[in-house]
């Protein structure tokens, strides 16, 4: 009889362990994939890298385009914020040209937008840039490249995507999860632009 006791009370331990187990893992937060790096990464120095690309230092006037102000917020699996982490950002501006010696891309580039900008996280794990909606390029939908940086190592490298009220809806995804990387542009009251993405690290 105590055998058989014993041999329920490991069954019931094991079914329990099983439960929380599974609990846990529910309550996960699904990581924020990796996309490529691209071959646009910034290679030129310049003094000005804040998370403010639409005004440069030292320079008058503000970059031309639609304004998107861009929050975001960095989190573990399990939700907790992840204070001091640096997120850097580069992109085109609105007519699909990155600031970098490989892009053969003609016209000029906006010397009032800064094209590259870093942010450290807040000890609640938040983020913000100010900075333009990018242009398209072919054969790519409109998109933000990012890093994230730890103790001077990345630790992610990724992109966002756009959805909008246009053809943008229709994203060619790099990854298989692109609902992840992809956030809502909603126009403001003042005539620019607003977005959220986390980071699951």
């Amino acid at each position: 009889m105590q055998k058989f006791l014993k041999i329920i009370l490991i069954a019931l331990l094991a079914f329990f362990c099983l439960m929380v187990q599974n609990t846990f893992a529910e309550d996960q937060l699904i990581k924020t994939p990796a996309d490529y790096e691209g071959p646009f990464y910034p290679v030129t120095s310049q003094q000005d890298i804040d998370n403010d690309l639409i005004q440069v230092k030292g320079q008058a006037g503000v970059a031309a385009g639609d304004i998107l102000n861009l929050s975001g917020m960095a989190v573990s699996t399990g939700g907790e914020p992840r204070a001091g982490v640096i997120i850097e950002i580069w992109q085109t501006d609105p007519q699909g040209r990155y600031k970098h010696p490989g892009d053969s891309t003609p016209g000029e580039r906006d010397p009032l937008f800064q094209y590259w900008g870093a942010a450290i996280t807040d000890t609640d794990g938040t983020f913000f840039f100010r900075t333009l909606i990018p242009g398209a390029y072919n054969p790519r939908p409109a998109h933000i490249h990012y890093k994230v940086l730890q103790d001077g190592k990345t630790i992610l490298t990724s992109q966002v995507y756009f959805i909008g009220t246009d053809e943008r809806e229709k994203i060619p995804s790099m990854t298989s999860q692109i609902k992840l990387q992809t956030i809502d542009l909603k126009p403001t009251a003042t005539g620019e632009f607003e977005a959220f993405f986390r980071i699951v690290l």
